[in-house]
């Protein structure tokens, strides 16, 4: 595990300053534009193009067929590309976390508290969509999963910030700000507990799912 873990990071180095350059972009725009869902953005747009990222860089150096071919075991290879994904999820929380107590220094409008929270519910999410993008990725192939990708995440997530900013629904955004002043003043813990363990479950299955495809891959 730890040498394939060692692969897996060589492989995504090479994707590292394609991710900082996209880090820098959201940053700016966020300061610039007083705008710290920007951050949240961050943790989820890079987290769900993670499967992708780490797959197309196997395919690229034949490794995808190479494993296939090895005396090693399959969960294996796959709990790499699924723990590999974690630690940079939590890489980038934490460095989205940094960004957004500076924005809130820099900023005294800023709810420092409002903003962490909506942080860890893209973190959440996040977490959520790298799971389902990771089962898809080894079931259907880096190619297919893109415009999966698109079809499943990228056109959900512009019709709701749609209906949003143009009032498609009437109230809704005003509701949703209702629900999360609420959310603020209740004893929030036990919920966001319940929550985390249900985005690690959801991504324990999906690798439990990724294994079995896996598994049954012939050269």
């Amino acid at each position: 595990m730890k040498a394939m873990l060692y692969a897996d990071w060589l492989n995504f180095r090479q994707s590292i300053r394609s991710m900082m350059f996209i880090l820098v972009v959201f940053a700016f725009t966020a300061f610039a534009w007083s705008r710290p869902m920007f951050f949240i953005m961050i943790v989820v747009m890079l987290s769900i193009l993670l499967p992708a990222t780490l797959c197309a860089s196997d395919q690229a150096y034949g490794w995808d067929k190479l494993s296939l071919s090895l005396p090693i075991l399959r969960r294996e290879v796959v709990g790499s590309k699924y723990l590999m994904g974690l630690l940079v999820n939590l890489a980038l929380f934490l460095l989205g976390a940094g960004m957004t107590v500076s924005y809130s220094l820099v900023d005294p409008s800023a709810v420092l508290m409002e903003n962490l929270l909506g942080l860890f519910g893209g973190e959440l999410i996040s977490l959520l969509l790298m799971g389902l993008m990771f089962a898809i990725t080894f079931k259907f192939g880096v190619e297919k999963s893109r415009y999966i990708l698109i079809a499943v995440v990228w056109v959900p997530m512009l019709t709701i910030a749609a209906i949003v900013k143009f009032g498609v629904i009437p109230g809704m955004l005003d509701r949703f700000r209702q629900w999360f002043h609420q959310l603020e003043t209740a004893p929030a813990a036990l919920p966001l507990m319940a929550a985390m363990l249900v985005c690690f479950v959801v991504y324990a299955l999906s690798y439990a799912i990724s294994v079995h495809t896996y598994q049954q891959k012939e050269l």
